[in-house]
């Protein structure tokens, strides 16, 4: 089987190769490229170069893991589909077009079918959000609040640079971030249009189109956070119906969530984790069927490379 990561050496695409080598078990030949050369990866004991992209000569391929920027996204996904490749992309070029599904395995796996040669990764928070609310949908969604604390890892290698040079009192000339982020808070992630930003766009439009809810109402505050790994949300959730018990057997049951409400979780404890971790689920103290919870789980992982990595393991068990 053979397997391009395009981006094969940002934080993502590094991370993809590792999980490649953790869990895939099939035999496979892995083809990593990057926009430029002159990096190594290793797998599986072996030292592979990683190609330009620009120079090289794409392979015949069975699936290729794009971790790059829209451009590059929108530039080469005809190049690797002539090539055979069926993409999964963790960028957000294709992930609200009408042809391409966008996934959360745990959430709407059965979307992989409609795929015309490309699967969408959704955004990080997205995911993060979307699997506690598919464990809530049958109490009827009536509306959804979140506020999301967001780390420096989900800009990029170039926002954990930012963040390290600023910590030492020297400027980065590469930041992403539009204020400085050492002892700060940004409540910006994007660009702004009639009020939200990009980030808070994302969270609302693709949230509808995994849950096949499109008139869900949802609004977002997306909020850039001076910590390395992992994104929290706090979470407000009117629903028509359930009670209290009803609402925690459903997240404690659903696959992809770890529930604890005797005590809470904070990023530090599930960097490298797997799953949504989810705690300090209360009642509203005055409204009727309004719960609100805490989640956080690791943006690098489950929030980008794992997604892409467990689309793929489905992809191949039907391949």
């Amino acid at each position: 089987m053979r397997i391009a990561v395009f981006g094969a050496t940002g934080l993502v695409g590094s991370l993809m190769i590792k999980l490649l080598e953790e869990r895939i078990k099939e035999n496979v030949e892995i083809y990593p490229f990057a926009k430029e050369s002159g990096r190594f990866i290793k797998y599986k004991n072996k030292e592979i170069e990683v190609k330009p992209i620009s120079r090289s000569e794409i392979p015949r391929l069975d699936f290729a893991l794009f971790a790059v920027d829209n451009e590059l996204s929108i530039k080469w996904k005809d190049a690797f589909l002539s090539k055979g490749a069926i993409i999964i992309d963790n960028s957000s070029a294709f992930r609200l077009e009408k042809d391409v599904p966008l996934v959360v395995p745990e959430v709407n796996l059965e979307d992989l079918k409609f795929h015309k040669g490309i699967i969408a990764n959704p955004n990080c928070s997205t995911i993060q959000l979307v699997l506690p609310l598919k464990a809530l949908m049958k109490f009827n969604i009536k509306r959804v609040f979140v506020s999301t604390y967001q780390s420096v890892s989900g800009a990029g290698r170039d926002g954990l640079n930012a963040y390290h040079y600023e910590k030492e009192n020297k400027n980065y000339e590469k930041t992403p971030f539009d204020r400085k982020i050492f002892n700060n808070l940004i409540p910006q992630i994007g660009s702004f249009k009639n009020g939200y930003c990009t980030e808070e766009w994302k969270i609302i439009n693709e949230s509808r189109k995994i849950l096949h809810f499109e008139n869900l109402i949802i609004s977002a505050t997306t909020v850039r956070v001076p910590i390395e790994f992992c994104h929290s949300q706090s979470v407000e959730i009117d629903l028509e119906k359930g009670n209290f018990q009803e609402i925690e057997n459903s997240l404690k049951e659903f696959k992809g969530i770890v529930y604890n409400n005797e005590n809470y979780f904070t990023p530090i404890e599930v960097v490298n984790k797997d799953e949504v971790y989810i705690s300090r689920l209360r009642k509203h103290p005055f409204l009727e069927n309004t719960f609100l919870f805490w989640s956080v789980f690791d943006n690098l992982r489950k929030g980008a490379a794992l997604n892409a990595i467990q689309i793929l393991e489905n992809l191949i068990q039907n391949f």
